[in-house]
């Protein structure tokens, strides 16, 4: 999954707008849907910025960012295994069923 279409559940999830978090990351809503139409990535600090509001940290989107076709064949069988859990866990430290981003 890309790193924009990530922040765009993450945004519908949340229950914010594109508007209200174009705003909070002092960006224009035309930038922010740039961003998550994968025209264009956000640079750091403006990632940082969409992690705060979101209530994400950084390394979780990385994470979702992850996919099967990423893994080297060899590893993939472990992956197989450890990915549910692994996501599984991460998400229920955080205290909310954002499983569903990932589907």
């Amino acid at each position: 999954m890309k790193l924009g279409e990530i922040i765009g559940k993450l945004i519908k999830k949340k229950g914010l707008t594109q508007k209200e978090v174009a705003h909070k990351i002092g960006k224009s809503t035309t930038a922010l849907s740039q961003m998550i139409n994968d025209v264009y990535e956000p640079n750091p600090e403006t990632l940082d910025k969409i992690c705060e509001v979101l209530d994400v940290p950084k390394p979780i989107l990385h994470f979702m960012m992850i996919s099967e076709e990423d893994i080297p064949e060899e590893k993939k069988e472990i992956y197989r295994i450890l990915e549910p859990t692994i996501k599984e866990f991460i998400f229920s430290v955080f205290g909310s069923n954002q499983t569903e981003i990932l589907k």
